[in-house]
């Protein structure tokens, strides 16, 4: 049988492949067993593909259908001693199915886990871009990436008294060393192959705590935490303990927060140098950015406490908004209420907002809160362009005011026919009055908030006062507190008093007469006026005064008063003081005059008809009324701030003096 002839350039493609095979064989049975000095060392391997069962938490997770496609990954020196040379690994989500790295120096790649040596120091910026199976595409770029987490690293150490979080994105990444491998995940321990990219990642500002001993990652322990696995999220939830026989490519970037507030910071070390103590309101933020383990590291947020390695460290005074209320938090409308300022910082502008309605702009304002109700109170200070704000936890409280009825009244007795002052002393802002006085009283009652009332015949009254507001109502009853006694009356008894007490000349008070003769004259308010004969004066005293009154052999000589009114025949023609009179002629002299001499405890004299009825210190009230000229036709009187003095005069009624 004939054996077909094969072609010459047949057998030599048939050897060349051959020949291929041999050298792909060898070389994958002689492959080197240190993962990461080679391009493939971190390709997927069948083990971690089957991650989707790791531990019983994930078993239970509630993952969604179309995991959405985030880019991410992290670099570290494949060797101390290489650093240029760079492990990077994808940590993305969302099963991409191809990579495109650029890797700044105008080099690239597509495989999974690459090993890039660059060829000199420099800022190189990396991208990852990662595509799914449908063909969608996402990217990530890191700036600096050769000393990304590995220059400048400081020992620091916090130790305060406030409150820290480990900001949102914080996280750690590495690759599992060893099949006992296990992190702590809502109290199951999540099994972490060998050979596994595993990402912890911080969702959200968090207290917990981080503890690295030996280059040993101890514990990573928060509140919300998502575990990723080879780039799938296999748990989320409360993570904790971590047991990591051996791990590599380690990278940490957690950023470490210190609320600014006024509370205490004990000591601040940065290399084993003090640089602050004691009271401060600082912004203080550490960031954690390294690939080196060598460091032992502790991190608690609450109270907030930070000891091991630092790349970054920030301290700077912050803005914080305080106040003290001076006064209690609750009273009665119109209720007042002092605030101070106690911000730290050094404020520049202050804005108090009451919660009802009004600001202020000053420092330590005063306010008063009129309308009952519960007032939120808030502050806003500013320096510069920091701006900060307070609000009161607790509300201020202007309770509805209490009403309480009270009075006086002066005087409280004297002889018929008496006109007493009442004077409402009710607090809680009352806005209606009813008095009651008494059927012998005129009027028997009243609205007015300060009546006058005139009580004509002798006896005790009761007094009943009833005061309200829209929130209540209260009443006093002041039993037989007036008391009404017969006058006595002296009208042909020539009078003297001398005393230390300081008496007045009463409002409403007056003189009336008729000019005889001329020349007569009046000086009022600084104007003289004369007086023609045949003019009938009437001088009336406006107010309570003292003065001086001198007639002698019926000339009205001096009546010297600061606030009188003059009329002449009927007509007002002035009002003010009167400096200076002289009416040498007239006729029909007539008064009205009422002396009154508060109780008070002085030396006092009266005689009447010669006769001493008064001689003692006392402290009692005396009322003369009607004074006139004596038959010689003479008046004294001379009323001033420590003395009164009164002689010749008759006609008068004497109101009884009775001890108060």
């Amino acid at each position: 049988m004939k054996i077909p002839r094969i072609k010459k350039n047949v057998i030599f493609l048939a050897a060349l492949l051959i020949i291929i095979i041999a050298v792909i064989g060898i070389f994958l049975i002689m492959k080197p067993a240190i993962p990461g000095m080679h391009p493939h060392a971190f390709d997927k391997k069948e083990q971690a593909e089957k991650l989707s069962g790791i531990g019983t938490a994930a078993g239970v997770l509630s993952l969604p259908m179309n995991e959405p496609l985030v880019a991410d990954f992290s670099a570290a020196p494949v060797e101390s001693y290489l650093t240029r040379t760079l492990q990077f690994v994808d940590t993305s989500r969302g099963n991409p199915t191809s990579w495109a790295w650029d890797f700044g120096d105008n080099t690239s790649s597509v495989q999974h886990y690459p090993v890039h040596t660059y060829s000199q120091d420099g800022i190189y910026n990396v991208t990852l871009t990662v595509s799914a199976s449908d063909g969608y595409r996402k990217s990530v770029t890191r700036t600096n990436i050769l000393s990304s987490g590995e220059s400048a690293l400081h020992e620091v150490l916090v130790d305060t008294l406030r409150i820290g979080t480990v900001k949102k994105g914080s996280s750690i990444t590495f690759i599992s060393g060893n099949d006992a491998s296990t992190v702590r995940m809502n109290g199951e321990a999540q099994i972490l192959p060998n050979g596994s990219v595993v990402m912890l990642r911080v969702n959200s500002d968090s207290d917990g705590l981080i503890t690295l001993r030996h280059g040993e990652l101890q514990a990573f322990s928060f509140p919300d935490v998502t575990l990723f696995v080879n780039g799938k999220q296999v748990a989320q939830g409360q993570s904790g303990d971590c047991v990591l026989p051996g791990y590599r490519n380690y990278h940490a970037s957690v950023t470490f927060s210190i609320v600014p507030t006024k509370g205490e910071v004990r000591q601040i070390l940065l290399d084993g140098q003090k640089i602050r103590a004691g009271e401060e309101n600082s912004h203080i933020t550490i960031l954690y950015d390294t690939s080196d383990t060598s460091h032992d590291l502790t991190a608690i947020t609450q109270p907030a406490y930070y000891d091991g390695p630092a790349s970054g460290f920030t301290l700077s005074t912050s803005l914080i908004a305080t106040m003290t209320v001076l006064s209690p938090l609750q009273g009665n409308a119109p209720y007042t209420v002092s605030f101070r300022d106690d911000s730290a910082g050094s404020p520049e502008s202050w804005h108090w907002d009451f919660g009802d309605g009004t600001i202020s702009y000053d420092q330590n304002p005063v306010h008063v809160y009129p309308v009952p109700g519960s007032y939120r109170v808030q502050l806003i200070v500013k320096k510069g362009d920091q701006t900060d704000s307070y609000t009161l936890l607790k509300p201020i409280v202007s309770l509805p005011p209490m009403v309480v009825a009270n009075f006086t009244a002066r005087p409280t007795r004297g002889p018929a026919p008496l006109n007493v002052h009442f004077t409402d002393l009710s607090t809680g802002a009352p806005q209606n009055w009813n008095w009651g006085f008494g059927t012998n009283a005129t009027p028997a009652s009243s609205t007015a908030q300060n009546p006058e009332v005139l009580f004509t015949e002798p006896g005790t009254y009761t007094i009943w006062l009833s005061v309200n507001n829209i929130y209540g109502s209260n009443d006093m009853i002041k039993t037989k507190y007036i008391t009404i006694t017969d006058p006595y009356r002296f009208p042909d008894t020539p009078i003297l008093v001398k005393t230390g007490k300081m008496g007045y000349v009463e409002k409403d008070s007056s003189i009336r007469f008729t000019v005889e003769d001329t020349p007569a004259s009046i000086s009022i308010n600084g104007g003289s006026r004369q007086i023609p004969k045949g003019s009938v004066v009437s001088i009336t005293a406006l107010s309570d005064q003292t003065g001086e009154i001198y007639v002698h052999d019926g000339k009205l000589l001096k009546f010297s008063f600061p606030d009188m009114a003059l009329s002449i025949d009927g007509d007002l023609v002035a009002a003010g003081p009167i400096d200076s009179i002289y009416i040498p002629y007239m006729k029909d002299f007539d008064t009205a005059i009422s002396y009154y001499l508060p109780p008070d405890s002085a030396w006092t004299l009266i005689t009447m008809d010669n006769y001493k009825v008064l001689s003692d210190l006392d402290n009692a009230w005396i009322r003369i009324s009607n004074l006139g000229m004596d038959p010689q036709g003479s008046l004294s009187l001379t009323a001033s701030a420590n003395s009164t003095y009164i002689s010749g005069a008759v006609n008068q009624t004497v109101y009884d003096w009775v001890i108060v």
